[in-house]
C-alpha cells in the first residue's frame, strides 16, 4: 500500500447527481490509481468498486465526498467493509515510508510494521494484515490462499531481478528492476522496501521510490 496521488478536482456527477460511482468518477479513479487497488496494489481490468476510506454505514455524510471515494477490488473492499474507518488516508500519507512491509516466502506471510505509533497505523497494517494473511494463518480459506500466492509471485519475481542486479550490476539488470518500480506497477509497498533494506538498491534505485510523495 502506497500513497496514492488523486486529481484535486472532483468529478461533475458528485455534484450533480445522487451516484457516487458515476461514468466520470469511475473514470477519473481509474487513471488516479493507475488501474491498481489502492489497498493490496493489484491491477484491475474488470473487478473494481468505488471504495470509501470512511465507510458509508457510518459516515453517510462522506458518501459523495471526493476525497473519500477509491480505486478497489471486490477482495478488499468486502474485507474492509464499515470494520476500518481509521486507517491512513491514502492521498494525505506516505503509507509506504510509515509502514515497513515485508513478505517472508518460506512461511507465505506478510508483515506490516508501524514506524509511527498511532491508532491510525496500527489499524492500517492490521487491515494488510488480514487481507495478506486472512483472518486464521493457519488456515486461510481459498481466495485468501490465491491472493497471497498472487501476490507472493509478483514481489518473488522482482526479488530475482533484484538479485540478478545485485550479482551483475549492467545497464540491462538495471532497466528490468527500474521498470518494476513505475507507479503502474503491482505491490510497490513491498518492492519499496526490498530496495530500501539494501544500501546498494537504494543507491542504484533511491529515485525510482518516490512516486505521489509530496
Amino acid at each position: 500500500m502506497i500513497r496514492v496521488a488523486k486529481s484535486p478536482n472532483a468529478p461533475q456527477s458528485l455534484s450533480i447527481t445522487q451516484a457516487y460511482d458515476g461514468p466520470d468518477v469511475l473514470q477519473q479513479l481509474e487513471k488516479d490509481h493507475h488501474k491498481k487497488c489502492y489497498l493490496c496494489e493489484r491491477r484491475l481490468y474488470t473487478e473494481f468498486q468505488v471504495e470509501h476510506h470512511k465507510s458509508r454505514d457510518n459516515h453517510p455524510e462522506r458518501r459523495q465526498d471526493w476525497n473519500n471515494l477509491f480505486w478497489a477490488c471486490g477482495y478488499c473492499n468486502g474485507k474492509k467493509q464499515n470494520r476500518y474507518d481509521n486507517m491512513l488516508h491514502p492521498a494525505t500519507r506516505n503509507i509506504e515510508e510509515e509502514i515497513k512491509h515485508f513478505m517472508d516466502f518460506s512461511s507465505k506471510q506478510a508483515t506490516f510494521i508501524p514506524l509511527i505509533e498511532t491508532d491510525e497505523h496500527q489499524e492500517t497494517c492490521n487491515f494488510l494484515n488480514k487481507i495478506h494473511n486472512g483472518r486464521n494463518k493457519k488456515l486461510r480459506t481459498k481466495r485468501e490462499e490465491n491472493f497471497i500466492e498472487y501476490v507472493i509471485g509478483v514481489v518473488n519475481n522482482f526479488y530475482r531481478l533484484v538479485c540478478n542486479y545485485l550479482s551483475n550490476p549492467n545497464a540491462e539488470n538495471h532497466v528490468l528492476v527500474q521498470e518494476e518500480l513505475r507507479v503502474d506497477k503491482e505491490c510497490l509497498g513491498f518492492k519499496y522496501w526490498i530496495v530500501k533494506d539494501n544500501p546498494h538498491l537504494i543507491a542504484a534505485f533511491g529515485n525510482d521510490i518516490v512516486w505521489n510523495k509530496q
